[in-house]
């Protein structure tokens, strides 16, 4: 696994899209910090957590770049390099899955720290008054991050084609939204706001001692996460490779 990730993180450095990619967090870095500068006072702590917690824009572009990346993988052949050297197909999913996700993670990470300086030199540090609540937050936006990355990947191993992959891995996390939706029109009431992804990510401002509403929030996450994981492995398991 370790070999996997050291060689997805030498692709990412010649790969110009990932280059891209960090080039669209620095515009979305000053877009924040000019809204900052406009909107409410934010302490250094909340404007490092607010922007870690944001990015979603990001997130599709670095979705495209999974999508972009798995796609190459099956027309240039690597991908049948790499499993013809005996390397677990399960490995393979799980090292991309977790270098994207990590490297999209940092760039976030990095971006919170630039505001949370600059937040702080205006309004002061802060201090954090919710910190389990922060926490949980955090991990909720993880494996909100994984399971996207995971779903583009999976509907490209299953297309071979980057855009389908982006395209469906932003759609099927909405499925309950679509349904409703649907149902709607047909005059058919029907409430799916349990499975909605949406209904359930945090925000800061409304951070309090209550942690009742991260139960479901993690299981809705956990849920898409391994839903999609396990789709991909049935998907690589029974896939002849060529």
């Amino acid at each position: 696994m370790k070999n996997l990730i050291r060689g997805h993180i030498y692709q990412l450095k010649k790969d110009n899209f990932f280059f891209g990619c960090l080039a669209l967090g620095l515009i979305f870095l000053i877009v924040s910090i000019r809204v900052s500068s406009l909107g409410a006072e934010s302490s250094g702590i909340e404007s490092l957590i607010g922007t870690f917690l944001n990015g979603d824009i990001i997130l599709y572009a670095f979705m495209l770049l999974t999508a972009n990346m798995i796609a190459e993988a099956y027309r240039s052949g690597v991908m049948k390099n790499i499993i013809g050297r005996g390397i677990s197909k399960k490995q393979y999913y799980l090292s991309i899955v977790f270098t994207i996700s990590a490297a999209y993670l940092l760039v976030m990470l990095i971006s919170g720290i630039i505001m949370g300086v600059l937040a702080s030199s205006k309004f002061g540090i802060g201090t954090i008054f919710y910190p389990s609540y922060y926490a949980l937050s955090i991990i909720a936006r993880i494996l909100f991050v994984m399971a996207h990355i995971s779903f583009a990947l999976t509907v490209t191993i299953l297309t071979r084609n980057a855009i389908t992959g982006v395209i469906f891995g932003l759609v099927i996390p909405k499925i309950p939204q679509i349904l409703e939706m649907i149902f709607g029109f047909l005059k058919i009431h029907i409430d799916l706001g349990f499975f909605k992804i949406s209904t359930h990510m945090p925000s800061i401002y409304a951070a309090s001692n209550d942690l009742s509403s991260f139960l479901p929030c993690l299981v809705v996450l956990c849920g898409y996460l391994i839903l999609s994981i396990f789709t991909g492995f049935m998907v690589l398991k029974h896939q002849d490779i060529k």
